[in-house]
């Protein structure tokens, strides 16, 4: 939305239609401006009413200022035909995570670790096929790591991860963790565990056994899943809303660290922006892969890269990654040409 839109339609409350000119961030300061403008007009209304008001019922029973008076009703009623609409601001969503408790550190220590899918075990031990998805990788987690990760699709990401969160064990090297370690996950397919058919409540309920209809809803509700939205079938709720469920019961854990895979896919703008400021108080680990530039430059202070079988720091932000990034792609494209130019001519 930033770096390519250059008009941008907003559907507000009642169907009101409103055509900003401009980018993302454009969009937000002049919305904002014109909400400001509008809370100055209608409250400027509102004062010289209620002045207005506070003369007539004064001296409504002076027989000496009837005329005055009859002239201040006159100019009230006129007033109220032209009024300005009252401003309809619209609720800030934030989510709330609870922090964990504190662990000692490191919480998660990847020492030399390599990966290898095709490895087989012979005589009771590895043998791998040579072929490693990852190799020699030297990682670390505390809490208060906010690491992004980046790299092509199928380069590894999703595999570091794994190994992360013990789901795949390393052909070689080691991986420690904190033995009270919990580890929450978020996908953008997390929401599809739920069982549409009951409410968001009830799967919350399945989920933690135990615990009571009322404590469900309230905790649902700081993540905007309130009133009817929480009692009804979750088949009946948008993407957004299932994205927020999910989050919810991620949460419910106290995660020491969270890993995000995709997280902002189903998300709108309003609840992108209160999942970042959530994850920016959020007092655990983070580590996140996603596309999503604006996501991991708001939540992210660290960088690697994963790609060719390593995963490695990357000394320098998002924008000079995309930079590297572009211009490599753009080496080997011209490289190709070269190569398919000299094909046709031999």
């Amino acid at each position: 939305l930033q770096s390519k839109t250059i008009d941008i339609n907003y559907i507000h409350t009642h169907s009101i239609f409103i055509d900003y000119k401009g980018n993302y961030d454009t969009y937000v300061k002049t919305s904002d401006d014109n909400i400001k403008n509008s809370m100055r007009v209608y409250q400027a209304y509102q004062d010289k009413r209620a002045h207005m008001m506070e003369f007539i019922d004064k001296f409504r029973c002076n027989a000496k200022r009837a005329t005055l008076v009859q002239s201040r009703i006159k100019a009230v009623e006129k007033m109220d035909l032209e009024a300005p609409e009252p401003i309809e601001i619209e609720p800030v969503w934030r989510f709330g995570i609870p922090n964990p408790e504190p662990l000692g550190r490191p919480i998660v220590s990847i020492d030399d670790a390599s990966f290898d899918y095709k490895t087989t075990v012979e005589g009771g031990g590895k043998k791998p096929s040579g072929q490693y998805l990852l190799q020699d990788v030297n990682f670390g987690i505390d809490l208060d790591s906010r690491i992004g990760i980046l790299g092509a699709n199928g380069a590894g990401k999703s595999t570091l991860l794994n190994l992360i969160m013990d789901k795949l064990e390393p052909t070689s090297g080691s991986i420690s963790r904190n033995g009270r370690l919990r580890i929450g996950h978020f996908t953008q397919h997390s929401a599809d565990k739920f069982d549409l058919q009951l409410s968001a409540v009830e799967n919350m309920m399945a989920t933690f056994e135990g615990r009571g209809d009322q404590e469900m809803r309230s905790f649902l509700g700081k993540f905007q899943i309130q009133g009817v939205d929480a009692v009804k079938p979750m088949l009946m709720l948008s993407g957004g809303q299932k994205s927020r469920v999910a989050f919810a019961t991620l949460a419910y854990y106290r995660p020491h660290v969270i890993i995000m895979d995709e997280p902002t896919n189903h998300l709108d703008m309003e609840s992108i922006d209160a999942l970042v400021e959530a994850v920016q108080d959020f007092r655990g680990g983070l580590v996140v892969v996603s596309h999503d530039q604006f996501f991991i430059t708001s939540t992210c202070g660290e960088l690697w890269v994963v790609g060719e079988g390593k995963a490695t720091r990357f000394r320098g932000d998002f924008n000079e990654y995309k930079k590297l990034t572009l211009e490599r792609t753009a080496k080997r494209v011209a490289e190709s040409v070269k190569s398919l130019s000299c094909m046709n001519n031999n």
